[in-house]
């Protein structure tokens, strides 16, 4: 989930984390660092789901721990849970996080430096884990957001991935997710198990740069799939905002192909952040299954800790031909 994965350490970044003492006197080392967040989601949208009568004021919450430890100063283990309630419409927020108030295991893995190079493994491991190129420097905090097909974070399970970081800006990026991987009638790498590899390529410069990334599952257990996308980003000197633009394709063993463009823009108003965001998505064959989207949010923080996000969006509903139409307010609590 994105919204707890920005409270992470990039592996990438490994070489700079500080060692932050949980509680000194009990059972964490002084390597071990605890942190979270909470999120609290208000809205309505109007022409609510597929059958348009999911449109009341409701409330949704999400919630999550991040602990990290390192053994050198330079790794990390890390072990991330969530729980949420995440249902109908509000479930597409990008805060949404679906459970059953149970907090549940869902990302655990060690990375270590090798030279210049950052090797992530573990038994618990996302296809968008490990990516070292920035394809969109967009804030995507609201409803929408870049990179649907190629950066899914949709499989998990045993994996290994290994990120580099030039100096000189360049950056790249591969990784291996055995969906099977955790059942022993299947394995790693098996003829009747999903196993997907991810593959990134990129440059940040100074105010701008881009990234590159391929994803391909086999398909051996599912519907595998080649996706092809990239974006660029440029934050101008004369003005304090941010411009991405991505480009997103898929290719589907079964189903029609697939693009998703998408613009975003982020823009220092005052003391917080202004937010607006438009994608088209076209399938092709299938008319009636393109959509499109646009989102506006502003958001303020009130102080280091909990920050508030308001806006609204409207996104084609393919289903039913009416605009699904939200208003949308969300707090978020980070500690």
């Amino acid at each position: 989930m994105k919204l707890f994965q920005r409270l992470l350490v990039a592996p990438a970044a490994l070489g700079l984390m500080a060692p932050v003492a949980v509680n000194a006197d009990t059972a964490f080392s002084s390597t071990t660092s605890l942190s979270g967040g909470a999120v609290f989601t208000i809205g309505s949208v109007a022409d609510g789901g597929t059958s348009d009568t999911e449109e009341e004021l409701y409330m949704q919450y999400g919630y999550g721990l991040d602990v990290t430890s390192s053994f050198t100063g330079e790794d990390m283990l890390y072990m991330g849970m969530e729980t949420g309630n995440a249902s109908g419409p509000l479930a597409s927020m990008d805060s949404s996080t679906g459970g059953t108030g149970a907090i549940t295991l869902h990302s655990l893995y060690y990375a270590f430096p090798v030279g210049d190079l950052s090797v992530t493994a573990g038994p618990l491991l996302d296809q968008d884990d490990v990516v070292a190129a920035t394809t969109s420097a967009y804030s995507d905090a609201f409803r929408l957001g870049s990179m649907p097909y190629s950066l899914a974070g949709n499989e998990t399970g045993p994996g290994v991935g290994v990120a580099y970081s030039g100096d000189n800006g360049f950056v790249g990026s591969v990784s291996f997710v055995s969906v099977g991987g955790s059942d022993s009638t299947v394995g790693i790498g098996a003829d009747d198990g999903d196993d997907v590899s991810t593959f990134t390529l990129g440059y940040d410069g100074d105010g701008f740069g881009g990234g590159l990334v391929i994803a391909t599952n086999d398909g051996e257990a599912g519907e595998g799939y080649d996706t092809f996308g990239g974006g660029i980003y440029y934050s101008p000197e004369s003005v304090p905002a941010t411009i991405s633009v991505a480009y997103d394709t898929t290719d589907p063993e079964t189903g029609s192909d697939a693009t998703d463009l998408f613009v975003g823009v982020d823009y220092e108003v005052g003391p917080g952040t202004l937010s607006a965001a438009y994608n088209s998505t076209d399938i092709d064959g299938s008319d009636s299954e393109d959509s499109t989207g646009f989102e506006v949010s502003y958001s303020y923080g009130l102080n280091d800790y909990v920050s508030v996000t308001a806006g609204f969006f409207t996104v084609e509903d393919t289903s039913t031909g009416d605009d699904d139409t939200g208003v949308v307010a969300e707090t978020y609590f980070s500690f």
